[in-house]
């Protein structure tokens, strides 16, 4: 049976060309999306955390951050600054990359785009061959565009991305396996379980993802090759690179499964029901023709095991394990909730797509492959243009309030050119960056003679104090150090100081007790000493109204 319309062309080189479309439209999208998107903006968490352990990974610490576990977003941070030192050769690997941050994250999306651009393009021939049809590996290709969250995600320096760069790979070895006419080697299943490790090193909700399988079970063998090799893959490699993704990780997570507050805390349970059906009903609304597609994925398998009374339909079986992975997230998620939790489901809604057209084609013979077809094209449509509508709305915001956050920044330097500049995350300034990185990993996890070379680096590599009003800490930090305002205020004539929160007695770290001026400016809370809060408002003012000019002008 031709489950596609253009099986005639399989294989053709125009076939292999439409093939590319998709995975070169995400890499040139993603590329200006990421443009659009500054480090130390919005994505500064955790970005800056992950930026910061592959630098300590390049010194040859081991990994400070476990807790998701991103074993492989860190290695590919350190394998970013190794090869930029080697070029480069400084004299202090730790000064090279803090004067280079934003150049190795941007570096590391690049790199991230490029991995999924490149999985893309094998899931695509993958799903080609398996189906005969260019037109169903297009289908599958999808991916990346199901919703805003997943393009968002991908692209940034998150262990998202990798994550979701291996359920592609898995979901495209699923639909081999699914329509293969012959059972899976063990060769197969040994490959399965390296993707397996890899996508749940990057990420442990990757987890769920190991119903997939049961496309495996038409050959024992294959099955346990997976089992095992997922499993020793796994506990080798963060082993070897991340041994607190083994020794703390899982005790992290289970600390989140047993309370129902965000991260482990909140009183124990394991759900809150005052909460979690809101907000499932939040998922369901966020991504409804993802949602729709899985209802209809699972109810068509279950009519064909019905029929055919056997449960050993390859094609069912996949549907019915990949819906099972999607309830399975769907219920972690609206326990613990951020909607980008859902990725690893969405994004292999592509070959749940491909997938759900063939099984229908087998209940309805009488269905033309065109209409199936046209069907799932404009699902597809609807998807792609919404995501990228969606996207390109964020991305022009982001930029706005980033260019915001800069001209700030620029203003307390024009104003108070002699003031101490504190700053605290979420302001978007970009002198704050760093402080996120050191508070997520050596702060919290790294001895003292590591804190002390974080802290002679950048003071050897910048001349201007890094000053952070820290938001996990109580305290004010000078240079990755704990430091007092009492001590600042003896050695500026004047301090100003921007937070996101308004302060009060328990987060101002000592600075209301020194009777500061307070103004509100683009909604950060400015807070200043021996100079006016109106004269930094002022400044904003005066270089927002030039750069507004001069944009006006190149019109």
């Amino acid at each position: 049976m031709n489950y596609f319309p253009d099986h005639r062309f399989a294989g053709s080189f125009g076939a292999r060309l439409a093939i590319l479309a998709i995975p070169v439209s995400y890499l040139t999208t993603a590329s200006l999306y990421s443009a659009a998107n500054a480090p130390w903006g919005a994505q500064v968490d955790p970005e800056s955390a992950y930026a910061m352990n592959g630098l300590i990974a390049a010194t040859g610490y081991p990994s400070m951050k476990f807790d998701h576990p991103g074993t492989t977003t860190t290695l590919l941070v350190e394998i970013i600054i190794r090869l930029m030192a080697l070029v480069a050769r400084p004299e202090d690997i730790v000064a090279f990359g803090l004067k280079n941050y934003d150049a190795i994250i941007y570096a590391a999306r690049a790199c991230e785009a490029a991995i999924l651009a490149g999985v893309l393009l094998v899931g695509g021939f993958i799903v080609g061959n398996a189906t005969k049809s260019w037109f169903a590996a297009m289908l599958f290709q999808v991916a990346p565009f199901v919703h805003r969250d997943t393009f968002h995600f991908e692209m940034v320096l998150i262990p998202e991305s990798l994550m979701v760069s291996s359920a592609i790979l898995a979901m495209a070895l699923v639909v081999k396996a699914a329509l293969d006419p012959n059972p899976p080697t063990v060769r197969f299943g040994v490959v399965s379980g390296l993707i397996f490790a890899f996508g749940f090193s990057s990420k442990y909700l990757f987890l769920p993802l190991a119903a997939l399988s049961v496309t495996l079970l038409t050959n024992k063998r294959a099955f346990a090759a997976a089992f095992i090799t997922g499993a020793i893959a796994f506990t080798a490699f963060n082993l070897i690179l991340n041994p607190g993704a083994i020794n703390r990780g899982f005790g992290w997570m289970l600390s989140i499964a047993t309370h129902k507050g965000i991260y482990g805390h909140g009183e124990p349970g394991f759900i809150d029901f005052e909460i979690f059906w809101s907000n499932m009903g939040d998922i369901v609304a966020a991504a409804p023709l993802v949602f729709g597609l899985y209802i209809v994925a699972a109810l068509a398998s279950l009519v064909q095991m019905i029929r055919d009374r056997s449960s050993s339909d390859p094609v069912s079986r996949a549907l019915l394990a990949a819906f099972v992975v999607f309830a399975a997230q769907l219920v972690a998620t609206s326990k613990h909730f951020a909607l980008h939790y859902m990725m690893a489901s969405w994004v292999i809604a592509g070959g749940v797509l491909v997938l759900t057209t063939v099984q229908i084609r087998r209940l309805a013979p009488s269905v033309p492959p065109g209409a199936l077809a046209s069907a799932a094209a404009a699902l597809c449509a609807v998807l792609i243009s919404t995501t990228l509508s969606q996207v390109r709305r964020d991305a022009i915001e982001s930029a706005a309030l980033d260019k915001k956050g800069a001209q700030l920044s620029s203003a307390v330097i024009a104003a108070g050119a002699a003031c101490a500049n504190v700053s605290s995350m979420y302001v978007r300034a970009p002198e704050n960056q760093l402080n996120h990185g050191s508070d997520m990993t050596i702060a919290a996890w790294g001895d003292q003679k590591m804190k002390d070379r974080l802290s002679d680096a950048y003071t050897h590599a910048f001349a201007a104090p890094l000053l952070d009003h820290n938001i996990y800490s109580p305290y004010l930090a000078k240079n990755f150090r704990p430091y007092t305002y009492k001590k600042l205020a003896l050695e500026y004539p004047c301090i100003v100081v921007r937070t996101a929160k308004l302060l009060d007695v328990e987060n101002s770290h000592g600075l209301l007790e020194l009777d500061p001026d307070h103004c509100v400016v683009e909604d950060v809370q400015v807070y200043t000493l021996g100079i006016a809060c109106e004269r930094i408002r002022n400044a904003y003012t005066g270089i927002a109204a030039m750069a507004l000019g001069q944009l006006d002008k190149s019109r």
